[in-house]
C-alpha cells in the first residue's frame, strides 16, 4: 500500500487561504493502490480555442533543468523526543553551525528528513551512533539544552524518472510523487531561511535569522509542480497580517474609535460610535484579568444598552449592587471607564471593559491610521504591484539562481514570471420575464442590474411578518415602515406580487428568540388556507451567534424561510438595487426562478435530461465549537439548471475527505429529480470542492464507487454518464494582463478568463478560470479538474458551460467566483454546522472557560488539536434537521 502525499502547497507564514493550510495540515492522505484496476484518470482531450486570446503574465517560474545529481536521504532522529519544528530547526541549524556536514549544505524537512546532493560524511559522531547537540541560553532557557541525533541513510532518488513523467515517456509513479515532494523541500528550505514564518514566533537560530526580511510581516508561498513542457514554481506572498496583540480591551477601544484614554473615561459615546464599536467586537475573544490566574477566556456577543456605572445584579447574598461599587470591594480593582457600555458574554453575563484583555493573535476588523502600513496594503490593493513586488523578492531575495542549495544540485531556474497564454471567453445570455415573453438582460464585465426586470417565476407573497431584533430607541417604527413600504413595492414590480402588507413587531436580540420567532410565525399565518411563507429578520449587526440561532429555529423548528437583513440597510442605505437583491433571495426561497440563460448558452443540458450535483465538506478547525466534519450535497431539479434541494449529513470520521453517505444523498436528490420531471437525468456532471491535490486520487476513487451504487438502485436500465469536477478555490495562482486595456480597474483578469496552457500539465484535463468580477485586486481564478469523463467533453464545452454556470446563482446579479452547486453545497454544510452550534450553546459553553495556560501549553506539544485529545471529545452533540416543509425548498439560497 503506497501512502500519497503531494504537498502541492508548502505554506510558509500566514495565508491567505487559512482554509486550506488548516485542512492539509488536519486531513488525511488517502490510501490507495496504483494498480491497473484503479480509475484512469482522464486525459486532456484538446486544447481550447473559444474567446478572445490573450497574453496574462502569472506568478510562475519555469525550470529549465531539474538537479543533474542524485539526491540522498536520510532519516533524522532526536532523543529526547521533539516534535515541534521551530525545535528541530534550532537543532540542524546548530549541527550546520557546528559543521557537522562539513562542507556539503543539506537541507531539512522540519521533521524527520534530510536531503543532501551527497554522500554525507557525518563528523563527532559517538560511540552510540549519535550526534552530540547543545543549544545555548536565551531568553526562554536559563540552561543549556543537550540533544543527541542520529542519521540514517534511506535511499537515493533520481530526477530522471520525474523529467521522464513531464516529456510523457512514463506513467505517474510513487516515485515520481515523491520526486515532487523532494524538490518542494528542497525549493522551500530556501523561503523558510529568509522570510518570516510567524509575527510571534522564535528566530530558528541567530544564524539563521541574519537573512530574514526586516520590517515586513509577510508569510511567503511557493510550490512546486509539473507544467506544459517544464516544472514550473509558484510563488506569491500572503497580505499583511494584521493581528491584535494580547492587550487591554480599553487600548483597541481607544484605536477603534480614535479616542485618548481620558475621553474614554469622561465622555459618553455617541449612538455611531456605540454601533461601530459593537460591529466591531462582537465575535472578538477576550479574556478576564481581575482574578489573577487562571484567566477565564470568552466570546463578545455584544454591548450592552446600560452604561457601565448604571449596570446592577445581585451577589451570591442576594443583594442587588452596583458593579462599580461590586469589583473594588470584591477584587481591589476599581472601574474607571464606566461611561463604557459593558460587554455581553455568554448572552446574559456582563463584564466591564476594565477587566478584559484582548486575546492575541486575532485579526483586526479595520486598519490603523499608521503611515507604516500604507505601502503594505497598497501593494495588496494593487495587482500590477503586487506582481512587481514578488518578482523583486525572487530576484533580490530568494536568489534562485545564486543559493548555494541550488548551485549543488545543478538546477536552473529562470528568474523571470512566466508569461502564458489566456483567454476571455464571452458571457452568456440572461433571460428574464416580459409580458409573458423573454426579455434578454444586459451584463457588463460580469454584473447586470435588476431594477427594471421582471423574474421569470415570481412567487405570491401573501403570509408574512417582519420582527425587529433591535433597540427601538435606534431603529424607529417609522423608518422601519417606510423600508417596507418600499420593499413591496419593488417586490411587486420584478414580479413577486405581494398581497398583503405584513405586521412589524419589535423583539429583544438577547431574549428568547425562538419564542419571538414562534410570535412571527402566527403573525404571518395572515390567510389561514395556507402556510405562513417567510419572516423577515432586521438585525442590529452582522452577529454570527444571533444569525445561527434565527436560522436554527425557522429552518429546524418552525420550518419556515427567513430573510435577515442587518439595521444599517434598513435605516440609511437601502435603495433600489439593494431592494431587487433583498426581492431575489426572497423569491428563491420561496421556490420561484428568477433567470435562466438562453438555450443556446445551456444547450449542453437542455439536449439530454441532466443534473448538476454539487458537494462540499466543512472540516472543523481549532477554533470551531463543533468539531465535527459536516458534509453538504445539493442537486439541480429542473432542466434549466436553476432550482436546487440539498442534503447534509455529519461525518463519523472527523477530517474524512470522503463523503461517507453520498449513496443515500444522492439517490434522494435522483429520486426527487424524478418525481418533479417524470424522468431520470442521462447525464450528471459531480462538481465537488473541499479537498487538497493530494486527496484527489483516492477520493475520486471512493466517491465514484458511491455515486455508481446510488446509479445502480436509482435506474433500471440506461445508467447515465457521469462526469466529475474537482473545484479547488485555494490556490495561489494569480494573473496580470499584459495589456493594460485587457484588465479591469484593478488590475484583474476580465470575467472569464481561462487558462489550459503554460502551467497546467499537458496529459491532465484542467483549467484555470476566473469567473467573477473583482472587488479589488484579490480576484484569483478557480482550479477546475476534470477527473473522469464519460461524457466525453471537449475543453471548449466544459469550460463554456463552467463559466457560463457562474450566471446562474440565485442570490446575487453577478457572475460567482465557482460553480453554484458548489456555492449552494458549501452554504448547506455551513447552515448545518449553524445549527448544531446554536442548539449546543450550553454544552459548548462548559468547555469555554478554560485555563489559558493549559491552551497554550497544548499548542506548543503538538502542530495542531486533534479532535480525539480535545476536552468536547465525548460531547453528545444535538444535529439538528431541517423541517421536512424546507427539505425540497432553497431555504440556503
Amino acid at each position: 500500500m503506497l501512502k500519497r502525499r503531494i504537498h502541492y502547497e508548502s505554506i510558509i507564514g500566514d495565508s491567505d487561504s487559512k482554509d486550506e493550510v488548516e485542512l492539509s495540515k488536519k486531513q488525511k492522505a488517502v490510501d490507495f493502490k496504483l494498480t491497473s484496476t484503479e480509475l484512469k484518470v482522464a486525459e486532456r482531450p484538446d486544447v481550447g480555442l473559444r474567446g478572445k486570446s490573450i497574453d496574462l503574465k502569472c506568478n510562475y517560474l519555469k525550470i529549465n533543468t531539474l538537479p543533474n545529481v542524485d539526491i540522498h536521504h536520510y532519516k533524522f532522529t532526536v532523543r529526547p523526543y521533539i516534535k515541534k519544528p521551530k525545535a528541530l530547526f534550532k537543532i540542524f541549524s546548530r549541527m550546520c553551525l557546528d559543521n557537522v556536514f562539513g562542507p556539503v549544505h543539506p537541507v531539512f524537512d522540519g521533521k524527520d528528513a534530510i536531503y543532501s546532493p551527497s554522500h554525507l560524511n557525518i563528523n563527532a559522531i559517538n560511540e552510540d551512533g549519535e550526534i552530540y547537540v547543545a543549544l545555548p541560553r536565551d531568553e526562554k532557557h536559563e540552561e543549556i539544552r543537550i540533544y543527541y541525533a542520529r542519521i540514517e541513510k534511506v535511499q537515493i532518488i533520481n530526477f530522471k524518472l520525474l523529467q521522464d513523467y513531464i516529456n510523457g515517456q512514463s506513467p505517474l509513479t510513487g516515485e515520481i510523487l515523491n520526486c515532487n515532494r523532494v524538490l518542494n523541500i528542497i525549493m522551500n528550505f530556501t523561503a523558510h531561511n529568509m522570510f518570516i514564518v510567524d509575527m510571534a514566533s522564535e528566530d530558528w537560530s541567530d544564524h539563521m535569522a541574519k537573512n530574514r526580511i526586516p520590517g515586513a510581516n509577510q508569510g511567503f508561498c511557493q510550490s512546486m509542480r509539473p507544467g506544459w513542457e517544464n516544472m514550473v514554481i509558484n510563488v506569491d506572498f500572503h497580505d499583511p497580517n494584521l493581528k491584535i496583540p494580547a492587550e487591554s480591551l480599553v487600548n483597541v477601544v481607544a484605536k477603534i474609535l480614535n479616542k485618548t484614554d481620558e475621553e474614554l473615561s469622561t465622555k459618553v459615546l455617541s449612538e455611531d460610535e456605540i454601533k461601530k464599536l459593537e460591529r466591531t467586537l462582537t465575535g472578538l475573544q477576550i479574556r478576564i484579568i481581575h482574578r489573577g490566574n487562571p484567566k477565564t477566556k470568552y466570546k463578545i456577543d455584544g454591548l450592552s444598552k446600560e452604561l457601565t456605572k448604571d449596570i446592577k445584579f445581585r451577589d451570591d447574598k442576594g443583594l442587588l449592587v452596583k458593579a462599580v461599587d461590586f469589583f473594588p470591594r470584591e477584587f481591589r480593582w476599581p472601574l474607571r471607564y464606566v461611561l463604557l457600555p459593558c460587554l455581553i458574554v455568554k448572552k446574559k453575563l456582563f463584564m466591564p471593559m476594565d477587566v478584559c484583555e484582548v486575546m492575541p493573535g486575532q485579526k483586526w476588523e479595520f486598519h490603523p491610521e499608521d503611515d507604516s502600513m500604507l505601502g503594505m496594503i497598497k501593494i495588496s490593493t494593487e495587482n500590477q504591484a503586487r506582481f512587481q513586488h514578488v518578482e523583486s523578492r525572487v530576484k533580490n531575495i530568494l536568489k534562485f539562481f545564486n543559493t548555494e542549495n541550488i548551485k549543488e544540485l545543478g538546477m536552473d531556474i529562470d528568474n523571470r514570471m512566466m508569461t502564458v497564454n489566456g483567454r476571455v471567453l464571452s458571457p452568456p445570455v440572461i433571460t428574464c420575464d416580459e409580458d409573458g415573453q423573454q426579455a434578454e438582460v444586459q451584463t457588463e464585465k460580469g454584473r447586470w442590474t435588476f431594477e427594471n426586470q421582471v423574474v421569470r417565476i415570481g412567487k405570491p407573497l401573501e403570509n408574512w411578518s417582519l420582527v425587529i431584533l433591535c433597540d427601538e430607541r435606534h431603529n424607529r417604527f417609522d423608518s422601519i415602515q417606510e423600508f417596507l413600504n418600499q420593499l413591496c413595492k419593488m417586490l411587486n414590480e420584478i414580479g413577486l406580487n405581494v398581497i398583503t402588507v405584513p405586521e412589524i413587531m419589535y423583539a429583544n436580540k438577547q431574549g428568547n428568540i425562538e419564542q419571538a420567532l414562534a410570535i412571527a410565525y402566527q403573525k404571518a399565518h395572515i390567510n389561514k388556507k395556507i402556510s405562513p411563507q417567510l419572516i423577515v429578520c432586521i438585525m442590529p449587526t452582522h452577529s454570527k451567534q444571533l444569525y445561527s440561532e434565527i436560522k436554527r429555529v425557522s429552518d429546524t423548528v418552525l420550518g419556515i424561510p427567513t430573510q435577515c437583513i442587518t439595521a444599517d440597510k434598513v435605516t440609511f442605505k437601502w435603495n433600489k438595487q439593494l431592494l431587487a437583491n433583498i426581492g431575489l433571495k426572497i423569491n428563491a426561497k420561496l421556490g420561484g426562478h428568477n433567470w435562466s440563460l438562453s438555450k443556446r448558452d445551456l444547450s449542453l443540458i437542455t439536449e439530454v435530461p441532466t443534473m448538476l450535483l454539487g458537494a462540499d465538506i466543512s472540516h472543523p478547525n481549532v477554533l470551531t465549537k463543533i468539531k465535527r466534519s459536516i458534509t453538504g450535497v445539493c442537486g439541480s431539479m429542473d432542466l434549466s439548471a436553476t432550482t436546487y434541494i440539498g442534503r447534509s449529513s455529519v461525518q463519523k470520521e472527523t477530517h474524512n475527505p470522503t463523503i461517507e453517505v453520498l449513496e443515500e444523498l444522492v439517490g434522494e436528490l435522483l429520486f426527487n429529480y424524478k418525481e418533479r420531471n417524470k424522468v431520470l437525468p442521462q447525464r450528471i456532471l459531480y462538481y465537488r470542492a473541499g479537498l487538497t491535490p493530494s486527496q484527489f486520487r483516492g477520493t475520486l476513487n471512493a466517491e465514484i464507487i458511491s455515486l455508481k451504487a446510488a446509479f445502480t438502485k436509482t435506474y433500471e436500465q440506461n445508467m447515465p454518464k457521469l462526469t466529475f469536477i474537482i473545484a479547488e478555490k485555494s490556490n495561489h495562482t494569480r494573473f496580470l494582463p499584459d495589456n493594460p486595456q485587457d484588465a479591469d480597474r484593478f488590475g484583474n483578469c476580465q470575467p472569464g478568463t481561462v487558462v489550459d496552457k503554460g502551467i497546467v500539465f499537458e496529459k491532465e484535463f484542467d483549467f484555470y478560470l476566473q469567473s467573477h468580477p473583482g472587488i479589488n485586486s484579490k480576484a484569483r481564478p478557480t482550479h477546475y479538474h476534470v477527473l473522469y469523463d464519460e461524457n466525453n467533453f471537449n475543453s471548449d464545452l466544459i469550460q463554456s458551460l463552467t463559466y457560463h454556470l457562474c450566471y446562474l446563482s440565485a442570490t446575487c446579479t453577478h457572475a460567482i467566483s465557482f460553480v453554484p452547486p458548489i456555492a449552494y453545497a458549501r452554504n448547506i454544510a455551513e447552515r448545518t454546522r449553524m445549527y448544531a452550534t446554536a442548539a449546543n450553546t450550553d454544552l459548548i459553553s462548559q468547555f469555554e472557560a478554560m485555563d489559558i495556560e493549559d491552551e497554550i501549553k497544548d499548542n506548543e506539544n503538538q502542530d495542531f488539536i486533534k479532535i480525539e485529545d480535545g476536552p468536547n471529545k465525548n460531547l453528545d452533540y444535538l444535529f439538528p434537521s431541517v423541517s421536512s416543509k424546507l427539505t425540497n425548498m432553497m431555504y440556503f439560497a
